[in-house]
């Protein structure tokens, strides 16, 4: 076998390694994420009244279904009602009930 062949065995050989293994990482990268966004959202009823992720005042990062029937939770948040007992404590999205919750406009 001469040197120009093998050089050429290995560049073939080293070129499917490496693109075998980015292919495995990216795969996994991709589901990783998947799997992150399925699990970070917790779902509230929309229509519910006295909770926090209803509420205009919760600071939590949420977001509207498109039907206007669920909100997305993401985190916890900050109550920014100087009415509540609450006021600037972290609370959970389905903290309440609560007296002094007003309905999130989104909705």
């Amino acid at each position: 076998m001469h040197n120009d062949d093998r050089r050429n065995i290995l560049k073939k050989g080293g070129a499917l390694l490496t693109a075998g293994l980015l292919g495995g990482v990216a795969s996994q990268a991709m589901a990783g994420e998947h799997r992150y966004k399925q699990m970070r959202a917790f779902a509230v009823d929309a229509g519910k009244e006295g909770v926090c992720a209803t509420c205009r005042f919760w600071g939590g990062i949420r977001r509207a279904a498109e039907d206007k029937k669920t909100v997305y939770c993401e985190s916890l948040g900050w109550c920014n009602n100087p009415e509540s007992h609450n006021y600037q404590r972290t609370t959970t999205p389905i903290t309440g009930p609560m007296k002094s919750w007003r309905k999130w406009e989104a909705l």
